[in-house]
C-alpha cells in the first residue's frame, strides 16, 4: 500500500510510499504469466497474474471493461485513462485502446470480455460489476496469455492483480471520525452504495468493524443508494418520516449532496456529523452552509478516492506487458481476499474537515461541480514499483 502524488489539479501533497515489506511467495513471470494453467495453479501469489515473458515492448492492444460510466467519478476515471492511453499511443507503446461499458450487468461484462479474448487483445483492465462473476472467462483469458487486471475494485482471482484505492482505509477513517464526533454514542443512519459491488462490500465491512468498537452507537437504518445522489435524496426524505431523530449519518460517496438537499428541503436540522463525498459540488455545498451559518457549521469530512486510480493501473499494466517484474512486497492482500497477495492498494492522503475546508475550497475554485478531487501517479513513481 502506498500514497500518491497529486497531479491532476496541481495540489501540493505529501508523498507517502509505504511499500509493505512482506515476503511474497511469488512465482516468476517466465514460469507463470502466460501459462495454460487453471486458476488453482496460481497458488496464493498475485505475481502469477503478471503477463508472460515477451520480447514485445510496444504496439500493445489494450481494452478497458468498465462496469458503468453513469456517474461523474467513472467518467473522470475513463478520461484519465484515455489521457494516459493517448500518451502511450503517441509513443507507439499502445497501438489500440478501447473502452466497453456493461451498465452494471455482470453477464454483459463477461460477454464483452469473451469477445475481447477472441479479438486478440494483449491486456484487459476491468472495473468489475462483481468480484467473482468473471472467474471462468478470466481463466480463459489467462490461458491465452492475456494480462487481466482489476482497477478501482478488487477481483477475487489469484491470477488477477487488482490496483485499487484502499477502500477499507477510506471507510475506516470516516467511520472512526464519525464515532469520535459523536463521542462514541448516538443514533445514526447508514447509506451504503451498491450491494454486491466489491468496493461497497469492503467499505461496508470497514464500517461494521469500526462500529463494533463503539457499542453506544446504534444504526437506526441501513440503506443502499447505489451511488446515485437522486436516490440518496429520495431515501433520506423517506427515512425522515420514520427516523426524524438521529445524531449522525455514515455514508459512502455519491450520497451526501442528496442527503443534505433532502434535509434542507424538509427544514430538518443537519446531523451532528456526516461523512463523504469527494466531489466539488459537495465541497461547495459544505462551504456555503458554513458561510451562512458560521456559528453552527456543518461537521463533515472528505477522504479522497481519486479516479486517477484507473490511469495508475494502465501504466502498471503497460510495464507488466513489457516484461517488467514487480518488486517483492509491492503486492499485498485485499481485505476481502486475504488468501491472495495480489493487490496494489493506494492509501488516501487527502482528508478534509472544517480545519482545512477553506484551503481546499480555494484550491478547487476553477473546477466544475462534477469534478472529483483527483491525483495520478507520475510514470517515474509507477516505475519504482518494479525491479
Amino acid at each position: 500500500m502506498f500514497g500518491k502524488y497529486s497531479k491532476k489539479v496541481g495540489f501540493s501533497r505529501g508523498v507517502i510510499f509505504i511499500l509493505v515489506l512482506v515476503l511474497v511467495a511469488s512465482l516468476s513471470l517466465a514460469g507463470c504469466g502466460g501459462s495454460k494453467g487453471s486458476a488453482t495453479d496460481a497458488g496464493k501469489s498475485g505475481q502469477s497474474g503478471q503477463a508472460g515473458q515477451t520480447t514485445k515492448k510496444s504496439g500493445f492492444n489494450i481494452a478497458l471493461l468498465d462496469g458503468t460510466n453513469a456517474n461523474a467519478w467513472r467518467i473522470q476515471m475513463e478520461q484519465n485513462m484515455q489521457q494516459v492511453a493517448d500518451r502511450f499511443k503517441s509513443q507507439g507503446i499502445i497501438s489500440n485502446y478501447s473502452v466497453y461499458v456493461a451498465n452494471n450487468d455482470a453477464t454483459t461484462q463477461a460477454q464483452q470480455m469473451d469477445q475481447l479474448i477472441n479479438s486478440g487483445v494483449d491486456a484487459i483492465l476491468i472495473n468489475p460489476v462483481s468480484a467473482t462473476a468473471l472467474a471462468p472467462v478470466i481463466d480463459k483469458a489467462v490461458s491465452k496469455g492475456i494480462l487481466v487486471m482489476a482497477i478501482d475494485q478488487h477481483i477475487n482471482h489469484p491470477k488477477v492483480i487488482s490496483v485499487t484505492n484502499d477502500q477499507y482505509e477510506w471507510a475506516r477513517i470516516q467511520a472512526e471520525w464519525l464515532a469520535k464526533q459523536l463521542n462514541g454514542k448516538g443514533d445514526i443512519l447508514q447509506f451504503d452504495a451498491m450491494a454486491g459491488a466489491p468496493a461497497n462490500e469492503v467499505r461496508h465491512q470497514a464500517f461494521a468493524d469500526v462500529l463494533a468498537k463503539y457499542p453506544g452507537i446504534k444504526v437506526l437504518k441501513q440503506v443502499n443508494m447505489d451511488w446515485d445522489e437522486g436516490k440518496a435524496k429520495q431515501l433520506m426524505t423517506s427515512l425522515l418520516s420514520t427516523y426524524p431523530k438521529f445524531d449522525g449519518i455514515l455514508c459512502q460517496d455519491g450520497a451526501a449532496v442528496g442527503i443534505i438537499n433532502a434535509l434542507q428541503e424538509a427544514n430538518h436540522p443537519l446531523p451532528k456529523a456526516i461523512t463523504s463525498d469527494e466531489w466539488i459540488a459537495y465541497l461547495r455545498l459544505w462551504y456555503d452552509i458554513n458561510q451562512k451559518n458560521p456559528n453552527n457549521p456543518l461537521n463533515a469530512i472528505i477522504v479522497e478516492n481519486p479516479p486517477g486510480i484507473g490511469a495508475d493501473g494502465l501504466m502498471i499494466a503497460v510495464n507488466l506487458l513489457q516484461g517488467k517484474k514487480l518488486k517483492d512486497g509491492v503486492l499485498t492482500s485485499d481485505p476481502m481476499d486475504k488468501e491472495n497477495k495480489n493487490a496494489i492498494m493506494i492509501k488516501p492522503t487527502v482528508i478534509i474537515t472544517n480545519d482545512n475546508l477553506k484551503e481546499w475550497y480555494e484550491k478547487t475554485k476553477d473546477k466544475p461541480d462534477t469534478y472529483y478531487i483527483d491525483s495520478v501517479l507520475p510514470q517515474e513513481e509507477i516505475d519504482k514499483l518494479f525491479q
